[in-house]
């Protein structure tokens, strides 16, 4: 059974804490908090449950969605995910919790139930809005500070910016870091033995440059060397007899 609460956002100075200390409003779980539409996700929560009304009561979709924020950024794992939320009244205000509390929110194994309650496609909507919400941020800082005083376009009329403009692609972005473009070639006997001659070639030539006129380059036969390399290096299976000839 999930019941729609009727109120998800909670603000920082109503959350208790003892002792009279209060919230710091710029710390980044504050923030965060802010910024996730709760409601929107809620739907998206209620949608994978029977009842609305029959049944054990669940936990609520920001206790949910936020003990998978937490263990997501940063990289906990389930017992110990419920460990910092027990010790931080940043994160425990982060699930929605109204005061700090000393016991452990829900036991750990609940985060399995968690993930299959808001799979990756949920996760990965909510960090969309996300940056939605903070490229408006963003933008209203920037038209905030164009529009002081003393500056050119203080009197002139804004124009809305447009869709395209705001979406427009930037680039690549690579997700996956077994994506990552490599040009690290598996070094060899081979391949190290080619590296040192063309290093020292480049050291005779060097060499040579600074020697009296007149005087004779010794012969490297690196033409011949390059070819006998690549005749070996293309081939797609090189047996160990034609390596060891190779190699000398």
């Amino acid at each position: 059974m999930c019941r729609p609460t009727q109120r998800q956002m909670l603000l920082p100075d109503e959350f208790f804490l003892p002792f009279g200390w209060k919230l710091n409003k710029e710390n980044r779980w504050v923030k965060l908090a802010q910024m996730i539409p709760w409601w929107k996700v809620e739907k998206h929560y209620g949608e994978r449950f029977k009842s609305w009304t029959k049944g054990q009561q669940a936990y609520s979709v920001r206790v949910a969605l936020g003990a998978l924020i937490i263990q997501e950024r940063l990289g906990l794992s389930d017992r110990e995910t419920v460990f910092q939320i027990t010790e931080n009244p940043y994160l425990q205000y982060f699930i929605g919790l109204p005061r700090f509390q000393e016991e452990p929110p829900f036991h750990p194994s609940l985060m399995t139930h968690f993930r299959k309650r808001l799979g990756p496609d949920v996760l990965s909507q909510v960090n969309e809005w996300i940056v939605m919400e903070q490229a408006e941020r963003d933008d209203d800082a920037d038209d905030h500070d164009d529009e002081g005083p003393g500056h050119p376009g203080a009197n002139a009329t804004s124009k809305p910016r447009t869709k395209a403009q705001t979406t427009a692609n930037q680039g690549k972005l690579l997700l996956d870091a077994t994506c990552a473009p490599a040009d690290i070639s598996y070094p060899t006997d081979l391949s190290l033995l080619n590296e040192a001659r063309e290093i020292l070639e480049k050291m005779i030539d060097a060499l040579h440059a600074v020697r009296e006129r007149g005087r004779c380059k010794p012969r490297t036969y690196r033409e011949k060397a390059r070819r006998a390399y690549l005749a070996v290096a293309k081939q797609r299976r090189v047996s160990p007899r034609v390596l060891r000839k190779a190699i000398g």
